[in-house]
């Protein structure tokens, strides 16, 4: 169909089709008299695109949206967290605002604002305004990331109900944890999102399919032993450890385990193929000189636990994390609060 056929159909511009197909979001062949002819899958692009700006999201996160396209739950909430920001942060631009009109005279002119202290300027008043509009529940995208290997089923409306409880659960057992694994999740790109989430696909696929423990245990030691020379791994670990690590641990000991284990079969299997791993390194006495090494690397900060309990279970999903690749400087710059 030629454009004038789509712009009728979608209610956008000829402009906007025009723009899309330059941005490359739309690739449409051309007739022999050189007009785009644009099929049902492009207006079917066309409708998505139309309804992410309708939602404000930039073109380029767009892009990413089409790249990613199992991560369009990240990308929504990231809007939502950036766009909360946007509102703290304009909420203190009117509070200082209306301190001026407080102030100033009737009759001020521009230069009496040079007259008012530099600190009205400088520094913004903090100002939470947008934490108080419950728009989405950042515990629901934290969720999906630590549990998306397990994602990839359908979602009935009973495992949606149990996906719903795991969302609440979530969000009591981390409490204030939670605001800073917020803040590095909402740093990351959607790359290094997709890619954290393919590589523990693949691991826990593979201990789901696997007859024999031995394999999955030799891929314990071997994380344990790189973990106990690699310093950037050490540094990253120490750092999240109380923050993020370790309530992610007891997150799998909380409500949320039997949950989760109606939602997902094969969550079930690993969790009990992972748990009967743990405790034959844990009871081997010839690990126990490898676990001592490991716990002096990382400063006391690991506990050994028992089964899943153990930090054994971190161990076996840490070089696949979300944060193992990133920089200890820039883990702790997205830890501070931020300014609005």
């Amino acid at each position: 169909m030629r454009v004038h056929e789509v712009c009728k159909k979608t209610g956008l511009s000829r402009k906007a089709v025009h723009f899309y197909i330059q941005e490359g979001l739309i690739s449409p062949a051309k007739n022999e008299n050189g007009y785009y002819d644009l099929n049902e899958s492009d207006l079917k692009t066309l409708e998505i695109i139309q309804r992410l700006r309708q939602l404000d999201l930039p073109i380029e996160v767009i892009h990413e949206a089409f790249r990613y396209p199992i991560s369009l739950n990240f990308f929504l909430h990231r809007h939502v967290y950036q766009r909360k920001q946007k509102i703290n942060e304009m909420a203190a631009q009117l509070e200082v605002i209306r301190y001026l009109l407080e102030t100033i005279p009737c009759n001020a002119t521009p230069e009496f604002l040079l007259k008012l202290p530099h600190q009205h300027f400088d520094t913004l008043p903090q100002i939470r305004l947008a934490d108080s509009m419950d728009v989405v529940s950042d515990a629901r995208m934290i969720a999906i990331l630590l549990l998306a290997p397990f994602l990839d089923i359908e979602v009935d409306p009973y495992r949606q109900f149990l996906w719903d409880r795991i969302s609440s659960e979530l969000k009591l057992h981390f409490k204030e944890n939670l605001k800073y694994l917020q803040r590095l999740i909402y740093h990351l790109s959607a790359q290094e999102i997709q890619q954290s989430t393919e590589a523990q696909y693949a691991l826990f696929l593979r201990l789901s399919q696997g007859e024999s423990l031995d394999p999955f245990e030799t891929e314990l030691l071997n994380q344990c032993r790189r973990l106990s020379h690699d310093e950037h791994l050490q540094s990253i670990w120490i750092l999240l450890y109380e923050f993020i690590l370790r309530p992610n641990l007891e997150f799998y000991q909380s409500a949320i385990l039997g949950l989760m284990m109606e939602f997902s079969d094969r969550f079930t299997l690993c969790m009990q193929r992972l748990e009967a791993i743990l405790l034959r390194v844990q009871n081997n006495p010839e690990h126990l000189p490898l676990i001592q090494e490991l716990k002096e690397a990382l400063q006391g900060k690991f506990q050994l636990g028992q089964g899943l309990n153990s930090d054994l279970f971190l161990v076996y999903t840490f070089s696949c994390s979300l944060f193992s690749s990133c920089a200890q400087q820039q883990l702790q710059d997205w830890l501070k609060p931020p300014l609005f």
